[in-house]
């Protein structure tokens, strides 16, 4: 190489390398520490704190290949700021003062129910997220699975038998008795698989009909039970349980914002939370009243929309997609639009994700994208939905099937049946759940129930 050269790009790699500083050494652990935190891994959780910790004494000459052995262990690309290729949010400290600084207006705008006044705030976010604006700040690693062959017979052989290996949790549940230390949207996706597989087992295995309507039936009065008298259903206290939910509840606990009795949050969450359980409830509710025509079951869900159309959208656009869904599924049309308007769809982000780095997160990015499927389609609907739609096959194509969403985007299929690659993701999606569910000879309950179930209304 002659010299000339190799003193031009001796300079340019010293130029452009730049060291492990203390800043970026934090943010690079903290990500790593919320990814462990959220697969709920406390041996994890506790090597990067102590990796943290010994940071803060000073930079090792070792440091960065540290970072990059933490960053490994949780699925993140060492030294980068991705996962598989796909970019993680990266903000700047100026970035985070400014965000901070819009907070308060943000959750004001929300509650202010003015549309335009949302608008406003969120363009200010994207001007100071720039490229950052729906960039999650988690991903999960995906699967490419190969064409599911499973007949509708078959699809259903494999949800009663995957049901069968949780035999304890099932025959309580026929009892209408409560499981242990869980959150009650568990209930209502065991309540939704019913309601979705009840005609396909009357048709392919009628001989245990008997026992869904029972598994129906029990879980839907738990449901009944724990509503709260305003409509709105209470929240597990998960203290030394789990990780994240547990330290939420205790400072909640701190700041006098939460009322616990027989182990449950009855309170509704001050942040918007409860809307996400009781959308999932309310509308599992719903459909099984529906199917039943049981005035009892659809009395439930409708309590729950009305406590829905009752509740100020949040800052949080996913928590406000769920009463979205439900005041859908409960024929409150314009109150569903209304909050789509406010609570929705002034978040999206120029790349189809919603604009702030939690809710760009995969897993709740399908969670609006369900809402957008309620509302059925509309150019003001599609307008939003479309650029979602293609955020979502975008991340697919490059890391495979991510999260298990397999009702969402079979009800988005329907809808939108010249798009292509939302049909392949379709069928990659039910081919991945039923690869969690058996290898071919053994079989267990390896996805949520309700995911399972949707397998069969995809298969023919």
């Amino acid at each position: 190489m002659p010299l000339l050269r190799l003193i031009l790009l001796t300079s340019l790699l010293s130029t452009t390398v730049q060291a492990l500083t203390p800043d970026e050494a934090e943010a690079r652990l903290r990500m790593a520490r919320q990814i462990a935190r959220e697969r709920n891994d406390r041996e994890l959780v506790q090597r990067v704190e102590t990796l943290a910790r010994e940071f803060k004494a000073g930079l090792p000459a070792e440091a960065e290949e540290q970072l990059r052995e933490a960053e490994k262990a949780v699925g993140i690309d060492p030294g980068g700021w991705s996962m598989a290729g796909q970019p993680l949010f990266h903000p700047t400290a100026a970035m985070e003062t400014a965000l901070k600084a819009q907070g308060p207006k943000f959750a004001a705008a929300m509650a202010s129910g003015d549309a335009n006044a949302v608008r406003e705030i969120t363009t200010a976010m994207v001007g100071i997220l720039g490229d950052q604006a729906g960039v999650p700040d988690g991903r999960r690693m995906g699967q490419k699975p190969s064409e599911l062959k499973l007949s509708r017979a078959e699809a259903v052989k494999l949800f009663l038998a995957a049901l069968e290996t949780q035999g304890r949790a099932m025959r309580a549940l026929m009892k209408g008795e409560l499981l242990p230390d869980q959150m009650v949207r568990v209930y209502a996706y065991v309540l939704d698989a019913c309601v979705t597989m009840q005609p396909h087992v009357a048709l392919h295995a009628p001989e245990r009909v008997a026992d869904l309507d029972k598994l129906l039936r029990g879980t839907a009065g738990v449901l009944l039970r724990l509503q709260q008298p305003q409509g709105h259903f209470p929240f597990p206290d998960l203290r030394g349980k789990n990780i994240r939910f547990g330290d939420m509840t205790t400072k909640q606990l701190q700041n006098g914002s939460i009322t616990i009795e027989d182990g449950w949050i009855i309170t509704p969450d001050p942040d918007g939370g409860s809307q996400f359980d009781t959308g999932v409830c309310g509308v599992a509710l719903l459909r099984a009243g529906e199917l039943l025509k049981d005035e009892s079951y659809l009395a439930a869900g409708r309590r729950a929309a009305e406590w829905a159309a009752k509740q100020k959208c949040c800052a949080n656009f996913n928590y406000n997609a769920f009463s979205v869904s439900l005041l859908s599924r409960a024929g409150m049309q314009e109150a569903a639009l209304e909050k789509f308007r406010v609570g929705v769809a002034p978040g999206q982000a120029k790349n189809g994700r919603w604009l702030d780095a939690h809710n760009a997160r995969t897993v709740y990015h399908v969670i609006i994208l369900r809402a957008l499927a309620d509302l059925g389609r509309s150019a003001e609907v599609d307008a939003v939905a479309l650029p979602a739609i293609r955020a979502l096959l975008d991340e697919f194509d490059a890391m495979g099937i991510t999260v298990e969403a397999l009702p969402e985007l079979h009800a988005l299929a329907k809808q939108h049946p010249d798009e292509a690659r939302l049909q392949k993701a379709v069928r990659d999606m039910a081919s991945t759940i039923v690869n969690k569910c058996t290898d071919g000879t053994r079989v267990k309950l390896g996805a949520q129930p309700h995911q399972l179930a949707a397998v069969v209304e995809v298969v023919e």
